[in-house]
């Protein structure tokens, strides 16, 4: 595995934006520190997916880097078109 890369959608099709208090966070498991976090609501816009990070290999050791590109979408097929320019 080289990279992975982190999303959300929206299955019933409502934009975050009428969602209160829709968060999404990534926690490294062995400190129990908090890598990344994104306010869906506060993101505001009528979007139903969101590319929120990237995990990644480089020289050996994992880095992070946020990304919160918006999407449209229910699935995660309907975000792949989204995704490919961060594979």
């Amino acid at each position: 595995v080289k990279s992975l890369i982190f999303t959300v959608n929206s299955f019933s099709g409502e934009s975050f934006e009428g969602i209160p208090n829709a968060f999404c966070v990534v926690v490294d498991d062995k400190s129990g520190n908090e890598i990344a976090r994104f306010n869906l609501s506060l993101e505001g816009g009528h979007f139903t997916g969101l590319i929120m990070t990237k995990l990644y290999r480089h020289e050996g050791d994992w880095r992070v880097q946020a990304i919160g590109d918006h999407g449209e979408g229910r699935t995660f097929m309907d975000l792949l078109p989204a995704l490919k320019p961060h594979l």
